[in-house]
């Protein structure tokens, strides 16, 4: 096959296009909780050796295989910045349009591989998904199926069966709706049975089975839930419309772009041109060019008794492409989104793309000069819009809140992140503390984002349940939502650097302070005999907990509620499995209980030896409680086995099973 110069070169400006919409203002990706977990399971492969044999939660249930964790291994494993593995990702987006261009020329023609590549390297909705660290991003893998498969039908090559096989595990390896192309082998299987050859179906499957394994026998040694969640799917209770269609139009190119807006969408709208209808056509040249594949490929098979030549045969492999994923998602359990189409890319383009040049090589009455002078000229306005459109979305998500839509720009916390470093740098033997809206990043989506900036070595502390002064210098990294421990930091004048927004004029903002070892005395001090807790049921041995007096705060009254605060110190780590818990019995001066909470407070494994912590709960009252005042037993018990420890007297003897403190709301 030979390239012309003015091809090629055309090649290399598409590529340059794709490569600098992708892989320019990387500062401004998300960063959330779906890509923060995909990237701790990565760095977990690099600096843990830990292999996992299942990856993300689906929305559905079931679990993601865990290719994804694989391919991120390789950008973290040389930095945990999250644009650099974006940017991977990127690149193989990139590769991607390059592929684009290698199927449309080598199965419809020079013009048709061109057209596609760069409608493909253009369209905003494909640049915003393959500039993201999650498993949508799978066009190269889907390209590679396509084409191992346009060989098994177009040149009648057996082993392609193998690599289309193999493209498929890969395929259902990065993200479960991989399985959507099960189907479309199938069909095209029955279709051209001729070429199929036993030695190469063995090999295919035992390499699907090869890429899956992992994943199955994880499934197989766990009473295979993931499969029984996939099956029970079938049953669930879904809607039937026409949403996935309707959506699989939507992405071909910037339609509807401004819900990445969010609840700002009008402002956005209103902040840029209105070039809207050339995305109205683009959808309608996606249908018309649907059409008339159908049209084509059935001409030809009636034509032809059935038969259908390799052009037909490559016509029909891109009919299938798109429409057995649609066909498949017309019913859906759960609301669809533009990303759960991504599947498709780039057929949409591929399709318009031989639409056009169809229709420029088909004798017509419109002058030639006139029919390609209206092409170009709607082809240079619809990438001039794309590239418009894209990039005026970047600067206004750098710039607007957007509820709703796209994410904060990971720029904001890195920054956050290298301010608290520096810090932690001036100041001597200080420990970096984050204050966050949770601290479990399992579970806690800042908690998972700033477990990949910060790396293991800080300390998360949830800052809705408590605070913690270690005993030595403290640099605390605070997100806006570490309520209501923010403010109580804030309170004591620790702030040290300018507040960092989210993003820029957001009023939302990432604040740093630093306090040095201090007493820190409770409002209301416990004057009794020193309480601690046993370590474990019906032990001796102290657990570490020292209480050092309580706080309130609140509506104390019936239907009300109390803010309960507890003061104590960590004199000792506690060397348990699982955690401890504290609960808070609200009582009335005639011994009933009128209201509970309980809570972790602060995990064992963020204790440290010399802390004071403080914890609180909100205890609702009961509307039937009597007046007040009321008293508080508060006490710890083992979790997840939920066994209550007993109190230990100065001799290490039990001595009853809660503290009472009080009285409250005189």
């Amino acid at each position: 096959m030979k390239y012309e110069r003015r091809e090629l070169l055309l090649l290399c400006l598409i590529l340059l296009l794709a490569a600098g919409l992708r892989l320019t203002r990387l500062d401004l990706i998300e960063f959330k909780y779906d890509e923060a977990t995909w990237a701790r399971s990565a760095l977990a492969i690099v600096h843990e050796g830990r292999f996992p044999a299942l990856g993300m939660v689906s929305s559905l249930g079931p679990y993601h295989p865990p290719l994804m964790s694989y391919i991120l291994a390789l950008p973290f494993a040389l930095s945990r910045d999250p644009r650099l593995a974006a940017g991977w990702i990127a690149l193989l987006g990139v590769a991607a349009v390059a592929l684009t261009w290698w199927i449309g020329r080598t199965y419809f023609g020079r013009r048709v591989g061109l057209l596609a590549a760069l409608f493909f390297a253009a369209c905003p909705w494909a640049v915003i998904h393959s500039r993201k660290i999650w498993t949508q991003s799978r066009a190269v893998l889907t390209l590679l199926f396509i084409a191992a498969a346009l060989s098994l039908v177009t040149r009648r090559k057996p082993w392609a069966l193998t690599g289309a096989l193999a493209a498929i595990g890969l395929l259902i390896s990065i993200h479960l709706g991989g399985l959507a192309f099960i189907p479309v082998l199938l069909l095209l299987a029955l279709l051209f049975r001729r070429s199929i050859r036993p030695l190469p179906l063995l090999t295919g499957l035992a390499l699907l089975a090869l890429i899956l394994s992992p994943y199955l026998l994880y499934d197989a040694r766990h009473d295979w839930p993931n499969l029984r969640g996939l099956t029970n799917l079938a049953g669930q209770e879904a809607t039937l419309d026409l949403q996935a269609p309707r959506m699989a139009a939507m992405i071909v190119g910037g339609h509807h772009l401004q819900d990445l807006a969010g609840e700002r969408f009008s402002d956005f709208n209103g902040s840029i041109f209105n070039l809207r209808w050339l995305d109205q056509v683009e959808m309608a040249l996606l249908w018309i060019g649907l059409a008339w594949l159908i049209y084509r490929v059935g001409r030809e098979l009636l034509t032809n008794r059935g038969r259908l030549s390799s052009d037909g045969a490559a016509r029909l492999v891109l009919l299938l492409w798109f429409s057995v994923p649609v066909a498949l998602l017309l019913r859906h359990a759960a609301p669809l989104h533009p990303h759960d189409l991504n599947l498709l890319y780039p057929v949409q383009h591929l399709i318009i793309a031989l639409l056009v040049v169809d229709v420029a090589s088909h004798p017509s009455r419109i002058a030639p000069h006139i029919l390609r002078l209206v092409s170009c000229v709607f082809i240079s306005l619809l990438l001039l819009w794309h590239i418009y459109l894209q990039q005026s979305l970047l600067t206004f998500v750098d710039t607007h809140d957007t509820p709703g839509g796209y994410g904060a720009p990971v720029k904001y916390a890195l920054a956050a992140v290298n301010r608290a470093e520096n810090l932690q740098s001036e100041t001597e033997s200080a420990e970096l503390i984050s204050l966050l809206p949770g601290a479990d990043p399992r579970y806690d989506g800042q908690a998972a984002v700033f477990d990949v900036l910060l790396g293991p070595a800080p300390r998360p502390v949830d800052g809705r349940q408590a605070l913690v002064f270690p005993a030595h210098p403290a640099i605390y990294l605070a997100d806006p939502g570490a309520e209501p421990a923010l403010t109580m930091l804030a309170d004591m004048g620790a702030e040290v650097e300018p507040p960092l927004p989210l993003r820029a004029g957001s009023d939302a903002a990432y604040r740093l302070f630093r306090r040095q070892p201090d007493a820190i005395d409770a409002p209301h001090p416990w004057g009794g005999d020193p309480a601690r807790w046993a370590l474990r049921p019906g032990s001796g041995q102290a657990s570490g907990v020292l209480l050092l007096g309580y706080d309130f705060s609140g509506d104390v009254r019936p239907g009300g509620a109390v803010r309960w605060t507890l003061y104590w110190r960590v004199e000792g780590i506690p060397p348990i499995e699982g955690d401890l818990h504290w609960f808070n019995h609200l009582m009335g001066e005639d011994g009933a209980q009128w209201g509970q909470m309980d809570g972790v407070g602060l995990p064992v494994s963020e204790w440290r030896v010399g802390d004071t912590v403080l914890t609180w709960f909100d205890i609702p009252i009961s509307a039937d409680a009597p007046p007040p005042p009321y008293f508080i037993r508060s006490g710890m018990y083992t979790y997840p086995d939920v066994v209550t420890i007993s109190l230990l007297d100065v001799a290490g003897n039990p001595a009853g099973q809660f503290i009472e403190l009080g009285p409250i709301g005189q």
